[in-house]
């Protein structure tokens, strides 16, 4: 529902004395001004100066909001010389949110990070920021705590999943079990990961016992199966 309010204006009129035949576009730029200031609102209305509405006593004179969010003003004269007109209040935020448009809420690396850093929560801040390839942004913090970078990263650079080292399955380096089936009989030896392996694939690893080098397959992060030959 539209609220309309009268504007109560001082002892001296603001656009001329009681004597004007007419009021001018200046005047009635500076009335409605005054009209959303007082109602908490920015001003940005533009009135052209040449423009000329018979005089209105100031009992006579209404301005309203006629589009609830005061984007358009209505001024009214409902005295003898009867006479309205709207204008548009332009927001000025608009040129703000136009700069902010392609900002984004990213997730950054508080300070700068080597190669095969871990990352730890206290590592990570969300910044806004301008991006010109969203495509693989990681998203949520989740899922890098724990990781570790790929290469070096500076602070407050977006992180994507490309940044970030694959979590194999099996990860170089690691202790393991080699199994081996003959038959119906299993043997089983600790061994040393000597690569990176998803499940199923190909690994080479080394007994411990042995010295020996094998090529086995992940079959979960602490199991090669053997499924070739020793070389």
């Amino acid at each position: 529902m539209n609220k309309f309010f009268i504007l109560l204006l001082s002892s001296i009129f603001f656009f001329g004395n009681a004597k004007s035949n007419s009021i001018n576009g200046i005047e009635l730029q500076g009335l409605v001004s005054n009209w959303l200031k007082s109602n908490g609102q920015d001003s940005n209305i533009e009135i052209l100066a040449n423009v000329k509405y018979p005089y209105c006593d100031e009992s006579d004179m209404v301005i309203s909001d006629i589009s609830g969010s005061y984007k358009l003003i209505k001024v009214s004269c409902l005295g003898k010389n009867n006479w309205s007109f709207i204008t548009r209040n332009k927001k000025k935020t608009s040129k703000y949110k136009a700069k902010d448009k392609n900002k984004v809420n990213v997730i950054t690396l508080k300070n700068s990070k080597k190669r095969g850093t871990l990352i730890r929560e206290d590592d990570i801040i969300v910044i806004k920021k301008r991006v010109s390839n969203p495509d693989g942004l990681v998203v949520n913090k989740s899922e890098i705590i724990g990781k570790k970078l790929k290469n070096s990263m500076p602070s407050n650079r977006p992180l994507h999943y490309s940044n970030l080292q694959k979590d194999w399955l099996i990860e170089k380096n690691s202790n393991i079990i080699i199994e081996n089936n003959i038959g119906n009989i299993i043997i089983k030896d600790e061994g040393i990961a000597l690569g990176n392996a998803d499940y199923m694939e190909k690994i080479q690893v080394k007994n411990i016992k042995s010295g020996k080098i094998i090529q086995g397959f992940a079959k979960n992060e602490k199991k090669v199966v053997l499924k070739t030959k020793q070389f």
